[in-house]
C-alpha cells in the first residue's frame, strides 16, 4: 500500500498564484473553420438542424400552453413550462462535441439537452443502427430512414411531456426528468443541481472502468451556489485520482462541469445580486490548482461552444479532467410561463440578447459561407417544424399508462444473479483477510459485515467502496481496515466530508454500471444527503420507466446508547421507510448482518443498510459457507403463545431478555419476531403470530413520534383486527432529543424493564 508523504510545518512568506481564466477566446467564424477543415458542411448543417429542432419543440410548448398550436388546437397540456428558448447553442454545441456514447446529465430546463443528445446520435448513426433503434421504420432510403428515426425521437420526447406510455420514460418522469439511456442521457433533474453528483459518479465509474467515456454535466448558474454541485466539484478534483504516490494509474475524473449561465436563477440575478463573483467559472479556482482549466464561452455562438467543448472533451480523454466551462447565454422567457419577467428585467435587455440569437446569427453564417441558400434554409426550417407538428399529434394520440400501473417500477425487485464474465476478473495486490472465528465458530457483527464486503468485492469487480476515512484508516469503527491493502485505492478510497456528494456520486456510478457501497459514519448524516438518497437514488428506476437501475448500498450506523448526544444518536429509519423506492434493512445480529449485506450488494434496488454501533462487538455463529438472506423475510427468534413482540435492530436483544424475564417471573410466553427487513416487510409472519397470541407490541430505538413502529402497528390492526384482544402497543425512545448525560440517555432509550412493564400492561398482570 502506498502512503502520502509527511505533512510538516511550512510557513514561508509568499503569495498563492492562481491561474487566469480565459474568456470569449473564439474569434474565428464558420467560413474560416470550413476552410481550415475544422468542421464539414454536413456538420454545420447538423448543428443548425439540432438547434432548430430544439427551438421548434420549445415553441410548441409555448403555443400549446397559450392554446394557439395549430396541429393541436384543443390539446390540454398540463406539463411543466420551463423553456430554454434562446439557449439552443449551448445544448447543440456541447452535445456535438462529445461522443454518442458519452454521458450527459441535465436540468429541469433540459428539454434542449435531451433533444440535442438524441439528434447528434441519430445524425451519426449507420443504417443498421437506425433500424435497430426504430425496428418499425419502413423507409428504404437512408435519408428518409434517418428522418423517420428523428421524428420518432421528437415524438418520444413530446410523449414524455404528455405523460404517455410511449414517452422515453413511459410517462413516469415527465419533462423535468426525461432521460434516454440508449444515448447516454442519464436524466434531467427537477432539483436544482441535483444531477451534478450523479454526473460526477458516472465519471468516477468511467475512470475506474477505463472505458474512454466522458460526462458533460449541464447545470444552470443558480445551481453553483448549491451545496451538491460544489461538493461534487471537490470530489471530482480530489488529488488522489492523479497523485502518483497513491495510484499506479494517474487519471483525472473525466467530467466537464458545463455551467449554462442564462444570468438568472429564477428571478434572482447572478451579477450584482445573489453572488459575489463576476463569472461562475471562478468556482473552479476554489477546488483545483489549475482552476479546473475553466473557460468562459459565448454560449450564443454554437461554433464557440463547439470549439471550447471539443478541447475540454479531448483533455478529459487524456486524463486531464475535471474541467469547467461557463457558457454565457440567455433565456427569452421567464422561469416558467407564469413568470412575466417584467418585474426584474427590461425589454431593452431582451432586445439586445435577441440580436445575437443563435437561430438568427448562425443561419446567416451558413448562407455567407455558401453552405445553404436561403431557399434551402427555409426548406430545412419547414421540415423541422412540420416534423415537430406531426410528432406532437402522434404523441397526443399515444396510449396513456394504465391506472393500475401507478406504482409499477417503484422497485426493480431483481437481483444480480450472475456476474458477467468480464466482471469476474478481480485484481488483488495482496491476499484478502481471512476473518478468524473463535472456537465456537463465532465472529463479531462488525467482522461479519467486513467478511461480506470482502466476499462480494472478490466476486464482482463492479463493487467499489468509499466514504469518509474508510481507506488506510479503515473507517471510524475500523470496519474496513485492510480492504485497501487487497483491492487498491481504485476500489476503496476516501472522500471529503461531503455526505451529499458521497451518496449522489454513488447514484451516478450505479446508474452507469457499477455497484457502489458507500459509508455514512452516522445515520444522522443521512439528513445531509437526504435529497440524493430520497429524490435521486429512490426515484430513478421509477422516473426512468425502468430504463435504469440504481444498485447501490448506503451503510449508515446508528450511534444511540453511547452518550454521543443529539446529532450522533438518532435512529431515523422511519424517514427512509417512508421513501418509496428504497429498500431498508436493519439487522440485529452478526448472522443476519452478513447475509443481508450480501443480498443488498447484489440487489438492483438502492438499499439503506442500517447498523447499530452497539452491536458491532457482539459475536454470533456465522457459517463460513456462502449464504444470502432474502429481503422481506422476518424470523421468529423465540416462540410463544401469549403475546407477540415485533422489532428490529438492537431492540431485538432486549426484547429477547424481556421475553425470558416474562417467562421466568410470570409464566407468560412471548413470541419475538425480528423483522430484519423493514422495506419490504414480512407481514405474513407477523400476522400469523398475532392470530395465535392476540396481543402485540412493536418496538424500536427510534423516538415514538413519527416512528415506523406506528406504521407497523397500524397495519397489524388492519390485517388482524378480529384476532386482537387488546390494542397494538408501541415501545420507543422518549419523544425528545438524545441527551449526552449517562443517566438521561438511560431514561431516553427503552430498556428491558420498560419492555417488561409494557408486556405486563398488555397481558393484564
Amino acid at each position: 500500500m502506498q502512503y502520502l508523504s509527511d505533512l510538516r510545518p511550512e510557513f514561508k512568506k509568499g503569495v498563492v498564484e492562481t491561474p487566469s481564466i480565459p474568456k470569449f477566446t473564439y474569434t474565428s467564424s464558420l467560413a474560416k473553420d470550413l476552410k481550415a477543415k475544422k468542421i464539414t458542411k454536413k456538420e454545420a448543417v447538423n448543428l443548425l438542424e439540432t438547434m432548430m429542432t430544439i427551438r421548434a419543440f420549445e415553441e410548441m410548448i409555448l403555443e400549446l400552453r397559450s392554446g394557439v398550436y395549430t396541429p393541436l388546437p384543443d390539446y390540454n397540456y398540463r406539463g411543466p413550462t420551463h423553456l430554454s428558448i434562446g439557449m439552443e447553442a449551448t445544448a447543440a454545441g456541447a452535445c456535438a462535441s462529445i461522443n454518442v456514447d458519452d454521458y450527459i446529465t441535465s436540468t429541469h430546463r433540459g428539454h434542449g439537452d435531451g433533444i440535442a443528445k438524441g439528434c447528434v446520435a441519430i445524425l451519426a448513426m449507420s443504417e443498421e443502427q437506425l433500424r435497430k433503434r426504430l425496428p418499425s421504420a419502413v423507409s428504404t432510403k437512408i435519408d428518409d430512414l434517418r428522418e423517420e428515426v428523428m421524428e420518432d425521437h421528437v415524438m418520444r420526447t413530446i410523449a414524455e411531456l404528455f405523460g404517455k406510455e410511449e414517452g422515453y420514460c413511459k410517462g413516469r418522469g415527465g419533462g423535468m426528468h426525461i432521460a434516454d439511456f440508449s444515448v447516454g442521457h442519464l436524466g434531467a433533474n427537477a432539483i436544482v443541481g441535483g444531477g451534478i453528483p450523479i454526473a460526477t459518479g458516472a465519471a468516477i465509474a468511467s475512470r475506474y472502468r477505463k472505458d474512454g467515456k466522458i460526462v458533460c454535466a449541464f447545470a444552470g448558474d443558480g445551481a453553483y451556489a448549491n451545496g451538491a454541485p460544489l461538493e461534487s466539484m471537490n470530489i471530482a478534483a480530489m488529488e488522489q485520482f492523479t497523485n502518483p504516490e497513491l495510484t499506479r494509474t494517474p487519471f483525472g475524473i473525466p467530467i466537464i462541469f458545463c455551467i449554462v449561465n442564462n444570468l438568472y436563477g429564477m428571478t434572482g440575478r447572478m451579477k450584482g445580486e445573489v453572488m459575489g463573483v463576476d463569472y461562475l467559472a471562478q468556482r473552479g479556482l476554489g477546488f483545483k490548482n489549475d482552476g479546473m482549466q475553466a473557460e468562459i464561452v459565448n454560449g450564443m455562438d454554437v461554433m464557440a461552444v463547439r470549439e471550447s467543448m471539443q478541447r475540454a472533451a479531448k483533455a478529459c480523454r487524456k486524463g486531464k479532467g475535471p474541467i469547467v466551462r461557463e457558457l454565457i447565454t440567455y433565456r427569452y422567457y421567464g422561469h416558467s410561463l407564469s413568470d412575466p419577467r417584467n418585474e426584474y428585467r427590461t425589454r431593452d435587455e431582451e432586445a439586445a440578447w435577441k440580436k445575437v440569437d443563435p437561430l438568427t446569427t448562425f443561419p446567416q453564417e451558413l448562407i455567407k459561407a455558401k453552405v445553404l441558400t436561403k431557399k434551402q434554409l427555409e426548406a430545412l426550417r419547414a421540415k423541422v417544424w412540420d416534423r415537430t407538428g406531426r410528432a406532437a399529434v402522434t404523441a397526443s394520440n399515444a396510449a396513456d399508462p394504465l391506472a393500475e400501473d401507478v406504482i409499477k417500477y417503484v422497485f426493480a425487485g431483481t437481483m444480480d444473479e450472475e456476474v458477467p464474465k468480464e466482471n469476474q476478473k478481480v485484481e488483488l495486490i495482496a491476499p484478502t483477510e481471512i476473518i478468524k472465528r473463535d472456537t465456537n465458530g463465532k465472529i463479531s457483527y462488525k467482522d461479519a459485515l467486513k467478511e461480506a464486503l470482502i466476499e462480494e468485492m472478490t466476486r464482482d469487480n463492479r463493487v467499489i467502496f468509499y466514504g469518509e476515512d474508510v481507506a488506510d484508516y479503515g473507517g471510524a469503527f475500523k470496519l474496513s481496515k485492510g480492504l485497501i491493502d487487497s483491492f487498491t485505492r481504485n476500489r476503496v478510497f476516501n472522500t471529503s466530508i461531503s455526505e451529499t456528494a458521497i451518496c449522489g456520486t454513488a447514484v451516478g456510478a450505479a446508474m452507469s454500471g457499477l455497484r457502489p457501497i458507500v459509508e455514512l459514519m452516522y445515520m444522522d448524516f443521512a439528513l445531509m444527503a437526504s435529497d440524493q438518497i430520497s429524490n435521486q437514488a429512490a426515484k430513478w428506476h421509477y422516473m426512468s420507466g425502468a430504463n435504469t437501475t440504481v444498485p447501490l448500498v448506503i451503510r449508515a450506523s446508528v450511534g444511540g446508547g453511547k452518550g454521543y448526544g443529539g446529532q450522533h444518536s438518532q435512529s431515523i429509519e422511519a424517514i427512509f421507510c417512508h421513501t418509496p423506492g428504497l429498500v431498508v434493512v436493519y439487522p440485529s445480529n452478526a448472522y443476519d448482518a452478513k447475509g443481508l449485506l450480501k443480498t443488498a450488494i447484489r440487489s438492483n434496488d438502492p438499499v439503506m443498510f442500517i447498523e447499530s454501533q452497539l452491536l458491532y462487538g457482539i459475536k454470533e455463529e456465522v457459517p463460513e459457507e456462502e449464504y444470502l438472506i432474502p429481503f422481506g423475510e422476518a424470523v421468529v427468534k423465540r416462540e410463544g403463545a401469549d403475546a407477540t413482540f415485533v422489532g428490529w435492530g438492537p431492540a431485538v436483544l432486549e426484547m429477547m431478555q424481556a421475553a425470558d424475564k416474562m417467562s421466568e417471573e410470570y409464566g407468560v410466553e412471548v413470541e419475538v419476531i425480528d423483522l430484519r427487513s423493514l422495506v419490504p416487510i414480512d407481514y405474513d409472519t407477523v400476522i400469523a403470530s398475532v392470530q395465535k397470541t392476540g396481543k402485540c407490541i412493536v418496538c424500536s430505538q427510534a423516538v415514538n413520534i413519527g416512528s415506523y413502529t406506528a406504521d407497523v402497528a397500524q397495519n397489524i390492526q388492519e390485517k388482524a383486527f378480529d384476532y386482537l384482544d387488546a390494542p397494538v402497543m408501541r415501545i420507543g425512545a422518549a419523544d425528545g432529543i438524545a441527551p449526552q448525560a449517562y443517566d438521561l440517555e438511560l431514561a431516553f432509550l427503552p430498556h428491558v424493564d420498560d419492555m417488561v412493564e409494557k408486556l405486563k400492561e398488555l397481558c393484564y398482570i
